[in-house]
């Protein structure tokens, strides 16, 4: 059986943190699946900036930015999740989970371009000439 991992995103840390506790993990993972609104009041009553979860058994990230978040925290947020979903993330366990697995952002914040990096916005654009 897959297991389910559940990351917060600290603003001041800057980085995503896996959280250990089984029932706290369950307690996000029942808010997904029965109310996602929810998890956005949860998130932010719990200290967390953002939550990323990761189901294995469906092998997919989830993001939520937890509510009264800033637009350059959900900026920062997306771009690591972008890099978790890309490479995956060590867990406690030694083993690196949800790399190459499809990222699904629920909550309403529009951050469209923002979340992507300049260099990743051009890079298609550019060789070793310069700009084309």
């Amino acid at each position: 059986m897959a297991k389910k991992h559940c990351f917060v995103y600290l603003r001041d840390k800057d980085e995503f943190q896996e959280i250990n506790k089984t029932d706290l993990v369950e307690q996000y993972f029942s808010y997904l699946a029965e109310e996602p609104a929810k998890l956005e009041s949860y998130a932010s009553q719990n200290g967390s900036d953002a939550i990323l979860l990761y189901n294995g058994e469906e092998n997919k990230w989830t993001l939520v930015y937890a509510q009264g978040s800033g637009i350059v925290t959900q900026r920062t947020a997306r771009r690591r999740a972008d890099s978790a979903r890309r490479i995956g993330i060590l867990v406690s366990t030694g083993e690196r989970v949800g790399i190459n697995a499809p990222l699904v952002v629920l909550s309403n914040a529009n951050i469209g371009d923002l979340s992507k990096s300049v260099q990743s916005k051009y890079l298609p654009h550019t060789d070793l000439r310069g700009v084309d």
